[in-house]
């Protein structure tokens, strides 16, 4: 079957570019998809600017960490303001995003497991498309070995020396011409920083191993890279002088910490384990440290490819594979639809096909990646697609968004096989079922701060019923196993066939 599905792909792919001409022989464009690890969408400069000043400096007036060098990239392209992680977990988020395809499908569906090679990876896609490809850093697709680099199962990518399956390690080297842990306990690698400096530090140095990757390209082919940071995730260290430099900034605990529970119901999907009882702003500090950090490194590397001439002909993608909640609604990390966990940066930047300065309003998954890619590419998508195309919408973006009959929808599910929730998401709106709660709907304008369950006030019938006939239709299109539980089969028939349980 891989054999197959990898002739497919060749075969589309020679047909595609024998009817392409001389024009993407010369030039075609080189792609760099860099993905963070857990973080929050409000750390980002280019979000708060377009959000209200309580959403915004969620943290505390003015408690911002600047990222220029991340906002000027949304300043030259287009940024999505309503981008989810298809499901807010390490594994199965990444599975979605390098396949186009639902986690339940992929092998993949929860943190650890192998991803089935028989499904076409975009590294397979534009290998076969005359691409040179090379993934440097977090890859977590690979199973349990941590680190594991150049782990077996690697998607197909070309170039993976720099790979490494799992874990989030602070400090690297070079030993014997192989890439190492650089900080050791019994024998054995560690999170420790040690002494970790600009050379070593984990996101600088795999900064560097990715612009000796796209500056030592053959000249005749068009580099594919994945550059995956494993910070911000936790833990929250960083080397100098990004580790004390927030130190001094007012943190507050977010306004959805500790709200009382007589006022507020905190829904059965939301996680216990998650849940924290203290605020610590330190770890806020060096938090925004590894941001900044980030930040600082993506300018070197985008100032390398302009020096190279080569930043106006490469798609750039910047996403994350989930968010960090950072202590809204008493919790840390991800693994529920809050948007603090499951909601992510997105960013694209294209001139040759992107307008800079634009807004994406709509919602998109990063289920939608690897088709995007393809198609400002113009190359075919090979195989089944769950993930959407996005191109075309992303390349003729008006100042205002045209009215469309049906409202565009993406879905987000937890981990595992049988999701324990599922949500459909537009551009206002989440629809939650769960195995845990009844279902929950949220509205983004009128709760920001998702403390109110709209689901059976009547003025909601509408929204609620629109919802979830797109979760019906999700569930035939994409064969999600989740619905097979009867609880969250019961109540998605309840929500489409009898709306007279909703009351004022």
């Amino acid at each position: 079957m891989a054999r197959l599905n990898r002739w497919l792909i060749l075969v589309s792919s020679l047909c595609w570019l024998a009817g392409q001409g001389r024009s993407f022989a010369q030039s075609p464009p080189n792609v760099l998809l860099i993905i963070t690890d857990e973080h929050n969408f409000r750390t980002l400069g280019c979000y708060r600017d377009l959000m209200s000043r309580e959403q915004g400096h969620m943290w505390g007036l003015n408690v911002v960490v600047p990222t220029p060098h991340i906002d000027q990239l949304a300043d030259d392209g287009v940024i999505c303001t309503r981008a989810y992680a298809t499901a807010p977990v390490c594994t199965p988020c990444r599975a979605a995003m390098m396949t186009g395809l639902y986690p339940h499908a992929t092998g993949a569906p929860t943190n650890d497991l192998v991803l089935d090679r028989s499904i076409p990876t975009l590294a397979d896609r534009l290998n076969d498309a005359g691409y040179r490809s090379g993934f440097i850093g977090k890859w977590h697709l690979g199973g349990k070995g941590k680190p594991e680099w150049a782990p077996e199962v690697d998607g197909g990518f070309q170039f993976k020396k720099f790979m490494f399956n799992r874990g989030h390690w602070k400090k690297f080297l070079i030993e014997d011409g192989l890439p190492r842990v650089a900080t050791r306990r019994n024998g054995k690698p560690n999170y420790n920083l040690g002494e970790a400096d600009e050379f070593s530090f984990s996101t600088d140095w795999l900064t560097d191993r990715t612009i000796d990757f796209v500056s030592k390209a053959d000249a005749s082919k068009p580099f594919f890279a994945v550059l995956s940071y494993p910070d911000p995730h936790g833990p929250n260290t960083v080397r100098s002088p990004y580790d004390h430099r927030f130190d001094d900034l007012p943190f507050e605990a977010p306004r959805t910490f500790k709200v009382s529970r007589h006022d507020v119901a905190t829904p059965g999907w939301a996680g216990a384990k998650q849940k924290h009882d203290v605020f610590r702003g330190p770890d806020m500090s060096k938090y925004f440290g590894m941001v900044q950090c980030i930040d600082d490194n993506i300018g070197r590397l985008v100032a390398s490819l302009k020096e190279s001439g080569q930043l106006d002909n490469t798609v750039i993608v910047f996403t994350s594979d989930h968010g960090d909640l950072c202590y809204e609604h008493d919790r840390l990390n991800k693994g529920n639809p809050y948007e603090g966990s499951a909601r992510v940066p997105m960013i694209l930047r294209y001139p040759v096909k992107i307008s800079a300065g634009r807004f994406y309003t709509e919602p998109v998954g990063t289920v939608d990646v690897a088709p995007t890619v393809l198609g400002f590419l113009g190359l075919p998508a090979i195989g089944r697609n769950h993930g959407r195309d996005l191109s075309s919408s992303l390349t003729n973006l008006l100042s205002e968004p045209a009215k469309r009959e049906l409202e565009p929808i993406t879905f987000l599910r937890s981990g595992g096989l049988r999701a324990n929730w599922v949500a459909a998401v537009d551009s206002r709106h989440k629809l939650i079922l769960s195995v845990a709660d009844e279902p929950w709907l949220f509205d983004a304008q009128e709760d920001p701060d998702e403390l109110i369950n709209f689901s059976r006030q009547a003025s909601y019938r509408s929204i609620v019923e629109r919802l979830a006939r797109a979760l019906y239709d999700y569930k035939v299109r994409c064969n999600d196993p989740s619905f097979d539980q009867v609880k969250l089969s019961d109540d998605l028939n309840s929500l489409i066939t009898a709306s007279d349980t909703l009351t004022p």
